[in-house]
Formats: C-alpha cells, sequence, structure tokens
C-alpha cells in the first residue's frame, strides 16, 4: 500500500510539472507574437526633433533635414525581456556621418537603452563596421556600455544589415548579418517602451518586436532631448588654440582673433583681432600655450616648403599682459636632419611640456612615392602618412629636428632603424610627468594608434593600437589624473582613461558634428571646455563644458 501511495504521488507530480510547462509555453507562444512596428498616422508615437513617414513599401524614415538627431517611440506597448529583428540603411550626406538605433526598456523620452550603429566617411574607407550598446540617462549623453568592431560585416552605404537583438533580465545580446556582435549585461532599466534613433540620414524596415508586453503607461510625452553645446565667437574654417592665461582668463584663438572668457568658460567677451605678425591661430600651425613657470607664449611656424629651406622657420612671440598684447616673434634656432620623405610637414594640435620643462609639438605629413599609381582614399592602403614630434628643452629657443613617433625594433634590427607606420595622421598627447602617451589618426586602422615615451620625448616606443576608433581628436590630462579624448566618430565622442592611458572606456557620445577638429583645455579642476568646429563650416567655434567624476563624464548646464 505505501509503495502503491508513492507511485501515485509521482505520477500527480509528473503530470503536475507537465501541465505547468505546457502552461508556461502556451502563454510564451501566445505572449512573443511579434508586433511590427508601423508608423502608420503617428498617433502610437512620440517624436522627437520632427515626425516620421513611411512609404507604401515599408521603409521608415526620419525626418530630412541635416545635422539632426531624431528618436521615434512606439508608445503603445511595454516590454521587459524581448526579441528584435530589423533591417536599417545608412546614408552618406552631407555632414559625412550618420547612425541609426533600435531603442528599447525607455522608461521616457530621456531614459532607455539603444543598440547603436554609427557610420562616418573615414571609417567607412578604413572598412569597420562597429556595433555599440548605449544607455541614456537622462542629461543627452549616449553613453556606452559596450562597443565593439564586427568583424565579417562589410561596413558601407547604401546597403541594408540585418540585426537580431536579445535581451533577458540584465542581458543584452546582438547578431549583425547573421554573425554575434556583442553581449553584455546592465541592469539600470528593467522594462519600458521600444523605439527608432539616429542622426543624419537612415532607414528602417521590417522591424518586429517580439516578446511578453503590457499596455504602457505613465508616458510623458512632453520631454525633449537636452542640448548643452554653444557658440563661441570664432569662425569654423580653422582648428581652435586654447589655454588658461596667467590671471587664469580662458583664451580660445583662431585665425586672427582671439576670445576670452573671465569666468571659466561660462560666458564670452567679443572678439579681440591679434596681431598680423602673429600671423593665422591653428593648430595645423600657430599656437598659443602657456608654460607651467607661467609663460604666455604663441608658436610660429613656417613650414621649409614655403620658406625655401631645408628646415622650417619657428619663432616665439610672447605677451606678459595675458594675451592683451604680443611681442614680436623671436627666431628659434631650428635643427638640421629632417627628412626628404615627407618633404612637408603640417603641425597638428597644441604644445606639450613634460615635467622636466621639455615642450614638444607634434607633425604628420603624407608620405607617398613618386608616380604612385592609387591616389584614392577609398581604396584600402592607397594613402600614406607618417606622424613625428619636435622638441625643445630650453623654453623655445631651440629645436630638435623631427623625431619619428613610430620606433619598432625587428629581429636583429634595433630600435629607429625600420621605418615608422605609414597608418599615421594628426597625432595629440598628455604628459604623464615625463612620460608621454600620444593617440593618432589612422588612416585605415580600425583603432587608433598609440604610442608612449618615458624620457619626456627624446625617443619613443614602438606603436600600438589604443581600444577605440576616433578622428580628428584632441586630448587633455586633468589634475585628477583623468584622460580625455574626445574625436569625431562615433559623432562627437568622448573616451576617458583612468590609469594613464592603459585603458579606456566604451565613450560617451556629447554631439553630433561631422567636424570635431578642436581643442580641450581644462578650465578648473576636472572641470574641461571642449571646443570644436561646426559642422556648418561657416557657423561659430561649438563648445561644451564637461564635469568629470569618479562614475564617467557630466555635462555643465550653462
Amino acid at each position: 500500500m505505501k509503495r502503491t501511495r508513492i507511485l501515485l504521488a509521482l505520477l500527480l507530480g509528473t503530470f503536475h510539472i507537465i501541465a505547468t510547462a505546457s502552461r508556461c509555453n502556451a502563454a510564451e507562444v501566445g505572449d512573443t507574437q511579434p508586433t511590427k512596428l508601423e508608423i502608420g498616422d503617428g498617433s502610437k508615437w512620440q517624436f522627437l526633433n520632427g515626425p516620421w513617414t513611411q512609404d507604401a513599401g515599408g521603409v521608415i524614415s526620419p525626418p530630412n533635414k541635416p545635422n539632426l538627431h531624431g528618436r521615434a517611440f512606439y508608445t503603445t506597448d511595454d516590454y521587459a525581456d524581448l526579441t528584435a529583428e530589423f533591417e536599417f540603411n545608412g546614408n552618406y550626406r552631407e555632414t559625412g556621418t550618420g547612425a541609426a538605433a533600435l531603442i528599447f526598456r525607455a522608461k521616457d523620452a530621456n531614459h532607455f537603452y539603444m543598440v547603436y550603429f554609427p557610420w562616418g566617411g573615414q571609417q567607412l574607407r578604413a572598412k569597420h563596421f562597429w556595433a555599440q550598446v548605449m544607455k541614456v540617462e537622462g542629461d543627452g549623453y549616449l553613453r556606452g556600455i559596450k562597443s565593439v568592431w564586427v568583424p565579417g560585416v562589410p561596413s558601407e552605404t547604401d546597403r541594408w544589415f540585418k540585426v537580431r537583438l536579445e535581451v533577458k533580465g540584465p542581458t543584452i545580446e546582438l547578431w549583425v548579418d547573421g554573425r554575434h556582435a556583442l553581449r553584455v549585461t546592465d541592469d539600470t532599466y528593467k522594462q519600458g517602451a521600444v523605439g527608432l534613433a539616429g542622426y543624419g540620414w537612415y532607414f528602417f524596415r521590417n522591424v518586429r518586436i517580439a516578446g511578453k508586453k503590457t499596455p504602457l503607461k505613465n508616458w510623458d510625452a512632453g520631454q525633449t532631448i537636452p542640448v548643452h553645446h554653444f557658440t563661441v565667437g570664432l569662425s569654423s574654417e580653422n582648428m581652435p588654440s586654447g589655454c588658461l592665461a596667467p590671471n587664469g582668463d580662458v583664451l580660445l584663438a583662431a585665425g586672427n582673433q582671439l576670445v576670452r572668457s573671465k569666468d571659466k568658460g561660462r560666458t564670452w567677451a567679443k572678439p579681440e583681432t591679434l596681431p598680423e605678425k602673429l600671423g593665422a591661430i591653428t593648430d595645423y600651425g600657430n599656437t598659443i600655450f602657456r608654460t607651467s613657470k607661467g609663460r604666455l607664449i604663441a608658436q610660429l611656424w613656417q613650414n621649409r616648403e614655403v620658406t625655401k629651406k631645408p628646415v622650417p622657420e619657428i619663432s616665439i612671440s610672447e605677451s606678459t599682459d595675458n594675451g592683451q598684447t604680443w611681442s614680436d616673434p623671436v627666431p628659434s634656432k631650428v635643427a638640421e636632419g629632417w627628412p626628404a620623405i615627407p618633404a612637408k610637414l603640417t603641425c597638428y594640435g597644441p604644445l606639450l611640456e613634460t615635467a622636466d620643462g621639455s615642450l614638444l609639438r607634434f607633425q604628420l605629413a603624407r608620405a607617398q612615392a613618386p608616380n604612385e599609381p592609387f591616389t584614392d582614399v577609398r581604396t584600402w592602403g592607397a594613402i600614406h602618412c607618417k606622424a613625428f614630434a619636435i622638441r625643445g628643452t630650453d623654453g623655445g629657443k631651440s629645436w630638435s629636428a623631427p623625431i619619428e613617433l613610430d620606433r619598432p625594433s625587428w629581429s636583429g634590427t634595433p630600435r629607429g632603424q625600420v621605418p615608422g607606420s605609414l597608418d599615421f595622421t594628426e597625432p595629440t598627447g598628455v604628459a604623464i610627468g615625463n612620460k608621454v602617451t600620444v593617440l593618432i589618426r589612422p588612416v585605415y586602422s580600425p583603432m587608433m594608434w598609440q604610442c608612449w615615451s618615458d624620457d619626456a620625448g627624446a625617443t619613443w616606443d614602438a606603436a600600438t593600437r589604443a581600444t577605440f576608433p576616433g578622428y580628428a581628436q584632441s586630448m587633455v590630462r586633468t589634475r585628477s589624473g583623468a584622460i580625455l579624448c574626445a574625436h569625431r566618430y562615433p559623432q562627437y565622442c568622448v573616451n576617458v582613461s583612468r590609469d594613464d592611458g592603459l585603458n579606456w572606456d566604451a565613450g560617451t557620445i556629447i554631439d553630433y558634428p561631422a567636424w570635431a577638429m578642436g581643442c580641450m583645455v581644462e578650465v578648473e579642476p576636472d572641470v574641461v571646455l571642449a571646443t570644436y568646429m561646426n559642422a556648418q563650416r561657416g557657423m561659430p567655434l561649438l563648445a561644451q563644458l564637461i564635469r568629470v567624476t569618479p562614475s564617467g563624464i557630466k555635462p555643465i548646464p550653462r
């Protein structure tokens, strides 16, 4: 009898388990019937920065406006776990850059996750495709949780990419064109609305969301996207140069004009005209700088191709009244030994000072062989460039010949006798005592290049690849030791290192202009003024104030 009761209990338990599983499976099947996102008359959507449309073929388009970041939220359903499948197509328009994204778990129009696919002109030519998971936390910045290069996926415009996204609990997993792209965990947002977003010109089709859904409640339809940039009265035709004057004024110069702020970048005076003897101030040539001893100087550069001499002409002008007036330029002594190829070197970025007082200025140049048949930059490997530094140890009275930044060795060949990389364009760096780390814009590499010197720029190690992509960058190291690199792609992005440049975060998109060339100045402890060129080149420069905190960078409202 006892054995019979045990057998009966086991049978009843098994029946209960099977029945429960059957109910669960039925519920999952019923709840995961995919919803196809369609714009329709727009009544089920909230649009930010203009309405979206859908054509007869089912292609969804954002507002047809240049230099615009748009968002569209489907405000009918609320999802926790979900599977999304969709296609997107990116277009290369007048801004030269773009992005497409799918939003999920949106609490409102400024708190959500999204999978983000950026593109840009140089990235397309260099043939590397990137996928990102971003988190938006209310202040308008797009913070990277993870960013990966997806091997095997071509990087092209006017091409439909197929995407699959699976979200289960804190796990986010992504595939592109059948290739696994990334897997990451984050538990900030548990559930919310889905939607579409992007920058520039892009399209979606066949957007399907599967998962257990409930009606979306308490959606705030009154929000807008925060914007933190402001304009500074200098033209975007020139890359700016900036520093703090000895009295604490923030100075920015571009072309023949200088602007100053007496309140750490919050407000700006009208532009002042610089004396003709300073020439055009641009970080592609002449630049202003304040040394650790409080000297406010301008380094003036005339390339040897212009001067018709074997070395360029370099001179120093100095201001003793915080940039109100400037001395006549004093010629510097320039060492012989400049390379035959490249024949013309162009300066890039500001002066850099190490702990021992050494000054460094970086250069780049195209190193093309004579009669090279392949000159189209879209042909991978067609364009060759090198990067160098010149060094002064006496306050700018004299300068060394160019020192190549990539100094590889080889089996049986000592360092310095092997030519350096041909993939280097614009170098910028920061000093960590007498150690220097430089990030270099690549021509074709999927990541930026990074070079190191342990002796204040006198010698350099072999180049390495950094962990993130970027072009047209500027850098600063704050008093707390954080290193910020602001750059073009994806959009206008800032990556941060907190271990002296060894490791970098996944990046934070803070704006969308295509032209990122600019400068970064720490205006007070861990507050950085980032200035960058406007996508509309004839318009004034753009700028933002950024606070560096232990948890990341944050915008400072003006």
